[in-house]
């Protein structure tokens, strides 16, 4: 089955599960659901480097999350 070109975003849903994230955490959060879409397999990587990089956070604030 071929993926649809737009990511479907079901904004009841999605803030039903992420009222508890800051601003900057859904922006990581945002940007990380982005990455997996773009993905095949729909998988992101298990590599805390590449995660904060593709979330645009420093190794540091990565860890802090």
């Amino acid at each position: 089955m071929k993926k649809p070109q737009a990511l479907p975003i079901f904004g009841d849903a999605y803030l039903a599960d992420t009222t508890h994230l800051t601003t900057e955490e859904h922006g990581a959060y945002f940007l990380l659901m982005l990455a997996a879409w773009r993905q095949d397999d729909c998988h992101l990587p298990n590599n805390d480097r590449k995660l904060a990089r593709i979330a645009g956070l420093s190794p540091h604030k990565w860890r802090g999350m």
